[in-house]
């Protein structure tokens, strides 16, 4: 499955709010590793603290570690407009995977409006059985050594639903035959090293489906961005806080094109993310919330580094 994903505008300034004073707000139902049926309907609800004076609670669907700009649709999404905040979704019949859900509570006080966010991670299991693998092969690439493409590797079921397992929270295993020719990341992305052919092996619940990987590129001398995201951070709310990537580069010192965006946590405003150190304002929270970033590192010749993560916990 590629669940659908948009920016979704949600501000995480607080107007003279200590979030130490705050109790915690929380995603109740589903739980962090629950397992859900495709096509089944999905129960949300919070846990909200007594006095809290919450206007509305909006849930948004989306796909696990996807960033926010990887699709142009709108993701699933519902508001719950009064008091207990509770929500249903249907999950769409051709999910499968890890689903990130994200629960934003928008708060008014009398000293300004904020928001609280929490997110859980679940499961979407199809009953029916994995009955094959395929994907459009070969796959060639024909620009430059380092460039990257995905292998959309699609599953058919014995219910007749044809499902998108490339990504590797789907529990589809790559390996390569020549890591010389390609290499293959666990989210199905190639990348071509070497003038030649070899083969990816895509694996999924004891199937699997041979990808054969043509490199012919006009650029043979091209050598792949390296990303690398910085190490972990922990925050403050409200402060201020810089991404890095000054150990990422250019094997051979071309000037690369650096790409930040967000895969976790509510969305904030990145500022300058097309340079080495972005900065945005840690938003409100009333317990630890972790926001994910991931880097990819292009050069002017058309190839990319595979991506690099960093985490970003956020505390009162």
């Amino acid at each position: 499955m590629r669940m659908p994903m948009s920016l979704v505008t949600v501000s995480a300034v607080v107007l003279a709010l200590q979030a130490s004073e705050a109790p915690a707000f929380q995603v109740a139902e589903p739980r962090n590793g629950a397992v859900i049926r495709p096509g089944g309907v999905l129960k949300m609800k919070v846990e909200i603290p007594p006095g809290l004076p919450v206007v509305r609670v909006t849930y948004t669907l989306y796909e696990e570690d996807r960033a926010l700009e990887d699709k142009v649709e709108a993701p699933p999404q519902v508001v719950a407009q009064s008091a207990p905040f509770e929500a249903a979704l249907q999950v769409p019949i051709e999910a499968a995977g890890g689903v990130r859900l994200l629960a934003v509570a928008h708060v008014a006080e009398r000293r300004g409006q904020y928001v609280l966010f929490d997110e859980v991670v679940f499961r979407v299991e199809p009953n029916a059985a994995l009955t094959g693998l395929q994907a459009e092969v070969p796959v060639r690439f024909s620009q430059t050594l380092g460039e990257v493409k995905f292998l959309s590797i699609q599953g058919t079921y014995a219910d007749k639903v044809v499902r998108d397992l490339t990504p590797g929270h789907t529990g589809t295993a790559y390996r390569s035959n020549n890591d010389k020719i390609v290499r293959v990341n666990a989210d199905g992305r190639a990348q071509a090293i070497g003038v030649g052919q070899a083969e990816v092996v895509a694996s999924n619940n004891r199937k699997e489906f041979k990808v054969r990987v043509v490199v012919q590129p006009e650029n043979r001398e091209n050598l792949p961005p390296v990303a690398h995201a910085g190490t972990d951070q922990t925050v403050k709310q409200g402060t201020r806080v810089r991404l890095d990537a000054l150990l990422s580069g250019d094997p051979e010192g071309k000037n690369p094109l650096y790409y930040w965006s967000q895969v976790r946590g509510i969305p904030v405003a990145i500022q300058d993310p097309l340079t080495l150190r972005p900065a945005f304002v840690a938003p409100v929270v009333t317990a630890p919330r972790v926001l994910r970033f991931r880097l990819v590192v292009k050069d002017e010749e058309g190839a990319e580094s595979f991506p690099a993560y960093v985490n970003v916990t956020v505390v009162p």
